[in-house]
């Protein structure tokens, strides 16, 4: 039996704006200072929070619910015997869905335990013990840090002054180091991950938090699942590299030093497939393009490079140098390591005869050296455990650019408040939506009064779909390739295979004709009513969307940003850059002009005769697609938080 007591007789109630304990009879809330609620203060009892309030093994109150993560809840939690705040990690293996994930849980847990006590850092939060208080449910005493997390901050504060970014950097490497010197990858270096202190003496003082899915070196632990956070993960554990060393630290080190230069991390994309598609095969962003209105010092802007190496054995190869560096640009003196540009080219010619030299000459079944997305992900991506999602930008504007009617909001269905979505589509007619999200579920929701929904719980990452009502039909396709048919009563059944994850699904009105872009850059078009397929032509990026309508040209949305229209036999009439991000969803607007909306959120027009961009409108990133429907119109669909919004679009054209 767990070895939990009961809450002290008089702190029965919690304050929700802090989530910490509070007597019934207190005016205030003694943590933020919150007036007592006219109904009271909220029993413990009903709290969604279940050891708040508790004390366990004897010897820890838990008085206040600190955040949660991939394999638990932090609580802090003051001793019974003593006064001093301690931070307590509860793990309990019942959250996992099988026996395999539990033991998962339990050896993370250990590893944890086992990583930590190897290293005396002052910028590696301390371990003191664990406990084990059930079969299934373990604590780890850890030390209580007063402070934020690093996104927390970065928040709070608007942005970091540069020389704030440097020496939190510089506390990490140090931290990092010592790790690496005693084996241990942390693999999960993000701005969650980290704490930062404010003190006295000597300012902003940051700690470096859960190894939980930490890898030593030269164990036989090995994991053929993705783990890390896509925003911050190197090339190589997207690829999925066993061997990881101390430079995969490095790398993630790297984005998150660019995040806290720029505002935003190197590929601040919203599709964790097109994140870590983007740190496998795309250029490295420049300090200077990504907050244009801050002067970067040369030598800092040729560090981040060094950081950000795709190939790993061009990368710094050791933290201890990139701590000298960052302790030298903090005295003003030169860095002796890394102040010149590495010996490779940050940005590669992309232009349109390069890339039809380059398809004439390549072979059928790949592009370069591409690695796939089944390659580089796994089926179990999505219900790992230790798979983070990609937060939602802080706020939602729907007062842009463009006249916007919202014609309906309604609860989202994910489990989570700030999914990953990994694919979403409109009913060309308007009456129906397709989200999918990591876990990976499928969700149908009408869009009228009735409201009906279904949920299809899939086994593999789902990258595509496209809804066909007057079939009664889902059309799905994941990251081995596969393209499914979901019916809306229940049943499935694969369609067909394709090679490389098809990305981009359009079904042709009135017709049987399925368009799928690849993430390989090929477009085929398949016959439903024949099981046939034929390839159109092929792109040097990922095709991330596809506009067909019967007697126009199709459009085609690539992930570099650019757009172009094609016959229907694959000649290519014109393809130029649109957009500085990938392109979420295109299609005609009227015989003149077409539209083409980004990943960030802007809504570009160019002109259909030469495809040159005429203007562009800023919306927001909480917009994920639009769709032209058939009567003309032009639907939008927004996600942010838990709601979900349906607009009708108004351009001037």
């Amino acid at each position: 039996m767990p070895r939990i007591k009961s809450t002290t007789a008089d702190l029965t109630h919690y304050c929700r704006s802090c989530i910490s304990c509070v007597k019934p009879t207190a005016e205030h809330c003694s943590e933020c200072g919150s007036e007592r609620p006219s109904g009271g203060w909220f029993p413990l009892d009903e709290s969604p929070y279940r050891f708040l309030g508790k004390t366990i093994d004897e010897r820890y109150f838990l008085d206040r619910f600190l955040d949660s993560g991939a394999s638990g809840h932090v609580y802090r939690a003051r001793g019974i015997r003593f006064t001093r705040h301690l931070a307590i990690k509860i793990v309990d293996t019942n959250r996992a869905g099988d026996e395999e994930f539990r033991e998962q849980m339990v050896r993370s847990f250990q590893r944890e335990i086992d990583t930590l006590s190897q290293i005396r850092n002052p910028h590696v939060v301390g371990v003191y013990e664990a406990i084990k208080l059930s079969e299934t449910i373990f604590g780890l005493v850890m030390e209580y840090i007063d402070g934020q997390t690093l996104d927390q901050l970065m928040e709070d504060r608007q942005g970091l002054p540069i020389k704030d970014a440097v020496s939190i950097v510089q506390q990490i490497a140090n931290g990092l180091h010592e790790a690496h010197r005693s084996g241990i990858i942390h693999r999960d270096i993000k701005p969650q991950n980290i704490m930062v202190e404010k003190l006295p003496a000597t300012g902003l003082f940051a700690r470096v938090l859960d190894f939980g899915i930490a890898h030593v070196v030269g164990s036989n632990q090995q994991s053929h699942r993705f783990l890390g956070t896509p925003l911050y993960a190197s090339p190589e554990q997207c690829r999925g590299n066993l061997q990881l060393d101390g430079r995969t630290d490095i790398y993630s080190l790297g984005c998150l030093f660019f995040h806290l230069l720029t505002g935003q991390p190197p590929f601040p994309f919203t599709n964790a497939l097109r994140v870590m598609d983007a740190h496998l095969e795309s250029s490295r962003p420049r300090l200077e393009d990504a907050a244009p209105s801050v002067e970067f010092p040369p030598e800092l802007e040729n560090l981040v490079a060094h950081l950000l190496t795709r190939d790993r054995r061009e990368r710094a190869p050791d933290l201890h140098l990139v701590h000298q560096d960052l302790t030298a640009f903090l005295k003003g003196k030169p860095l002796v390591n890394f102040g010149s540009p590495p010996d490779y080219r940050l940005h590669e010619d992309d232009s349109l005869a390069m890339w039809s030299e380059a398809f004439e000459k390549s072979e059928p079944g790949g592009f370069h050296d591409f690695v796939s997305l089944a390659e580089r992900t796994s089926n179990e991506l999505a219900s790992d455990p230790t798979f983070s999602e990609i937060g939602e930008v802080p706020g939602w504007d729907a007062d842009s650019e463009v006249d916007m009617v919202q014609l309906s909001s309604f609860p989202s269905p994910f489990s989570s408040p700030t999914p990953t979505i990994t694919a979403s589509v409109i009913d060309r007619r308007g009456l129906a939506c397709v989200l999918v999200d990591h876990s990976p579920c499928v969700y149908f929701m009408e869009l009228g009064d009735g409201g009906f929904r279904s949920t299809f719980q899939q086994s593999r990452l789902v990258s595509a779909a496209e809804v066909d009502l007057t079939q009664g039909m889902l059309l799905i396709g994941d990251v081995s390739g596969e393209l499914r048919g979901l019916d809306l009563g229940g049943e499935g059944a694969r369609v067909t295979t394709f090679e490389g994850s098809p990305v981009a699904l359009e079904l042709v009105p009135t017709t049987s004709q399925l368009y799928v872009g690849t993430e390989r850059g090929h477009l085929h078009v398949f016959d439903m009513r024949t099981n046939s397929q034929r390839e159109l032509v092929r792109f040097p990026h990922a095709i991330s969307s596809v506009y067909a309508r019967p007697g126009r040209p199709l459009l085609v949305g690539l992930w570099d940003g650019s757009v172009a229209q094609l016959d229907r036999e694959g000649k290519i009439s014109w393809h130029i850059p649109m957009a500085p991000d990938t392109v979420a969803s295109t299609g005609y607007l009227d015989e003149e002009s077409y539209f083409a909306l980004d990943s960030q959120g802007d809504l570009h027009v160019g002109l259909v005769e030469n495809g040159e961009r005429d203007r562009s409108f800023s919306i927001g990133r909480g917009l994920r697609t639009v769709r032209h429907l058939d009567d003309g119109r032009l639907l939008g669909l927004s996600v942010f938080g838990n709601q979900i919004q349906i607009w009708n679009i108004f351009l001037d054209h």
